[in-house]
Parts: C-alpha cells; structure tokens; sequence
C-alpha cells in the first residue's frame, strides 16, 4: 500500500514528538512513610468457641518528624472481607511507644526516629475459617513542619501459620482455679517484651496466672497476707505431657508474707523456681513461681502426663499472690523465646470475672450460661473460672 505524502510527514512528527510528549508526563510521587514489620505470624487458636488471632505490628518511623497512625485495617487477604478496623481510642488503647511511655490519643504518634508497637488479638465470627493470609491497611498524617500530609499503605501482608496449636493435659487438678490473663493490658504478659540476645521477644504472650479459690469466690483461709493461707499454695503441679525436663531450678526462698515479694527483683529471678518440659518439636512449656524445695524433677528426667513436678508457691515476682504461672514458647529459654498458643483437652467453665480488677477487689465471678459448661481443646479465655478434670 501507498502512503501519501501528507501521511509520511504526520508519521515522522509523531516519531519525533513522541518522546517530548513521554518526558513532559509526571511520574507518581513518592511518599517516604514508615517501616511495618510483623515478627511473628499467626496461629490461630480457639477460645470460647471462637478462632483468635494473636500478633503484633512493629512499626518505625525513620523521618525526621513525627507520624500519627489515624486507623488500621485488617482484611482477609484471600476472600477480601475486613475483620477487624481500628480508629480513636480503640486503636490508641492497642498501642505501645518503645521505651518512653505514652496515654489516650499520644499513642498514636510515633516520634521521629521512634518505634510503636500495635498489639492485636482478634476473635474471629463463630464457625468462621481462619484465613491463609493477611492483610493490613493502614491510614496515617506525616506531621512535616509544612503541615499534615495524608498518606496510606494499603497492601502489608502476612501469612496466617496452618499448624494446630499444641494439646495438653491439665497443669492442676480440680478447682475452682481462676484463668488471669488480659490481652489488651499495657505491661501485662501479653505485652511484655524482653530484648536478650539481639532479638525482642514476647516470651509470654499466650500466658495464663492459675489461682485457686474457694466457692464463695476467696483466695485464702484467713489473713491474705500469710502466703500459707492461700487455698492454691502447695497445690500439685502436673505435667501436661509426656516429655523431657530441660530445667528445674529451685534456689530461691518464699517469704511467709505477701508483702516480703514486693519491691524491686532481678530480671533472672523473676519466675522463681520454675521448671520446663520439652514437649517436642520446638514447643516448651515453663512452670514459675514454684514452691521452694517442693521441685521434684531434674534435668534430663523423662516424665508422663499427669506427673507431680513440684508444688505450687510464690517465689519470684509474684506479689499478687500464690499462683501459677505457665506459658507454652517455641525456646527453651525463659526470656528468649517466644510464646505461642496451646489448648487444654479438657476443663470446664463455671464462670467469668469482667475484668482482672473484679477479682483483685475481691468481688465474686459470674455465671454466664451461654458461656458455662464443659470445654475441649480450647485456651481458656481471660478470666474464666474453671475446673479441670
């Protein structure tokens, strides 16, 4: 085919103004926000009925002016559906500044240079499947000395881990036994970090503080005070599988009164006496606050579920009271290791305290019907009163 002249010249300028064109078009900005990292990925575990996902959001700001985090999103990176959506003073109760602390809304502002951590623990519908992956949008204002400037990121993943948590037998028998644990509470297990060997660990962040009471909701026969009184102290400590011990170490003496806990203790007598069983596969479990010379096992012992380990005590960082403190973690180190969830095979619910200051002050736990009853393969979920087998 023929091109006509008219047509040739239109062709050659268009050759020739092609790339004029091309330069004079904006490339898409580049907006320099914050680095998100998520340390752990996920197990899910099943709580009252309910998958739960238990994790935390690392997140530094390498600007040389704050940031504030407006909302989180998280979303179910395969079906899309949102789970979960955090704004105001839900999302700012969730937060926790590295090193200085923070109160209400100023939690939502990460400093320059600063780092803030986003604990989430969300309860998933009834019957819903746990996802495969996740993930997170997040809304946030870059406070430059100019002004606010709005940005997003919108595509931060990560994988929901697929293996089944660990099943256990009772670390107790009998009960009432109260399950204290708050998953939301600042300086609280779930939120406590340690930073040995390089790394920042959350080495309890699945842990429950087991105290017996009495039917009519009390701690101790008596005068709180004296330890001995305690309905729980002395009780026997089983092990929840058959196992190895990695650890028994019984070198440190009670007081006779709560009170001769209090004050300032060393990081590396805070648990106490304590023992850990090696369960298999990289999955720990710690018994703490153990009773002084009732530790019965030693290193390298093999034992069965239902075995007496030691009794329980309050020995350690435990002005709270008698009780035990058990978590499951992937290390056999106290502190460098972190924790991950377990279910018990069998226990049954009796009730609930609202929150951990009603049992602190003494107030009886309720009955919630829907919620009573007997429970298997389950984490206990916070503050329940239960009895196990």
């Amino acid at each position: 085919m023929t091109r006509s002249p008219s047509n040739l010249i239109l062709l050659l300028i268009a050759i020739l103004l092609g790339p004029l064109v091309m330069a004079d078009a904006a490339r898409p900005a580049l907006v320099q926000s914050v680095d998100v990292q998520i340390p752990v990925a996920p197990l899910p575990v099943t709580i009252a009925g309910k998958r739960h996902l238990g994790y935390e959001l690392h997140v530094t700001n390498f600007r040389p002016f704050d940031v504030e985090i407006l909302r989180v999103d998280v979303i179910d990176g395969g079906s899309g559906q949102q789970l979960a959506s955090f704004s105001g003073s839900q999302l700012a109760e969730r937060l926790s500044r590295v090193g200085a602390r923070a109160e209400g809304a100023e939690r939502q502002r990460i400093v320059a240079g600063g780092r803030t951590i986003l604990y989430l623990w969300l309860a998933l519908d009834a019957g819903a499947t746990a996802p495969t992956k996740l993930k997170h949008s997040i809304e946030l204002d870059l406070m430059r000395p100019a002004g606010r400037e709005r940005t997003a990121i919108t595509d931060l993943m990560s994988v929901v881990r697929t293996e089944q948590p660990v099943a256990l037998d009772m670390p107790l028998r009998g009960g009432p036994w109260v399950a204290l644990y708050d998953p939301m509470m600042l300086g609280g297990h779930r939120t406590s970090i340690y930073t040995l060997g390089g790394r920042a660990r959350i080495p309890a962040r699945f842990a429950i503080d087991w105290v017996k009471l009495a039917d009519d909701a009390t701690r101790a026969d008596g005068d709180p005070e004296i330890v001995s009184n305690w309905h729980g102290y002395g009780a026997e400590v089983l092990a929840v599988a058959d196992g190895t011990i990695v650890d028994a170490v019984d070198d440190m003496q009670e007081g006779a009164k709560l009170s001769a806990a209090t004050g300032a203790i060393a990081l590396e007598n805070a648990s106490g006496n304590y023992v850990t069983l090696d369960l298999g596969n990289n999955r720990y479990a710690f018994y703490e606050h153990l009773k002084h010379g009732s530790i019965k096992v030693k290193r390298g012992d093999r034992v069965k579920r239902g075995d007496v380990l030691a009794l329980l005590g309050n020995s350690g960082s435990s002005s709270s009271g008698p009780h035990l403190h058990f978590h499951v973690a992937d290390a056999a180190s106290e502190l460098s290791a972190e924790g991950i969830p377990y279910v018990f095979r069998n226990f049954e619910v009796l009730g609930a305290y609202e929150d951990i200051e009603g049992f602190t002050t003494g107030e009886r736990w309720k009955s919630f019907p829907a919620a009573t009853g007997k429970r298997g393969m389950e984490l206990p979920a916070a503050n329940t009163v239960i009895v196990f087998p």
